[in-house]
């Protein structure tokens, strides 16, 4: 698969998944809020994004849908955990800016440690920081704006938004550590028995 085909696929994938996932908060934040809490519609989110994400990103990689979920919910619930704590320690944008770190690194560490491509792990949480702060700030400032008028276009431009950049930086990831594999077994191949 071509870098551009699997960052195609992350981009179109996740800003679904991500469409799916904010518009829980558009539509039924409120009482899901007064129900379960914060923490609680932070956790279904989650899910939804989860989800989603296993069935819409699959086709990065050859693996079985079970497997790929497997891979990609732990590496999402890394990426949120981390993402949660620094957004919780430091509130506000720099809370935001941190969580967008510290959640690409921890994302791709799983992602490294699931392929056993460590030396991807660098690149591919550069770009993935880079993209996911590209399109969650985009969304973030696209709430701003939307927010009086039209708060739930304005949510779900959030979403809209957020899986775009996202979408593109898990796309390059994963082409990222399969591309280490692949160059990895190409060597091996080539050196003389």
């Amino acid at each position: 698969m071509t870098m551009g085909r699997s960052v195609a696929i992350g981009t179109t994938g996740f800003t679904l998944a991500s469409l799916a996932a904010y518009s829980v908060w558009a539509f039924a934040g409120r009482p899901l809020y007064r129900s379960i809490g914060e923490a609680g519609l932070y956790a279904l989110c989650a899910i939804v994004f989860i989800l989603f994400g296993s069935i819409l990103l699959r086709p990065l990689t050859r693996k079985r849908l079970a497997r790929f979920s497997a891979i990609f919910t732990t590496a999402f619930l890394a990426y949120a955990a981390a993402w949660c704590a620094a957004w919780f320690g430091a509130k506000g944008r720099p809370g935001e800016w941190l969580g967008s770190l510290a959640g690409s690194i921890a994302f791709c560490i799983v992602l490294a440690a699931w392929f056993n491509a460590w030396r991807a792990l660098l690149l591919a949480s550069i770009v993935l920081f880079v993209a996911h702060s590209a399109g969650y700030f985009a969304g973030s400032w696209s709430y701003y704006a939307l927010r009086k008028e039209h708060a739930t276009v304005a949510k779900l431009a959030w979403g809209f938004f957020h899986g775009l950049g996202m979408g593109a930086g898990l796309g390059f990831a994963f082409y990222q550590v399969q591309r280490v594999i692949r160059n990895e077994t190409a060597k091996t191949e080539a050196v003389p028995q």
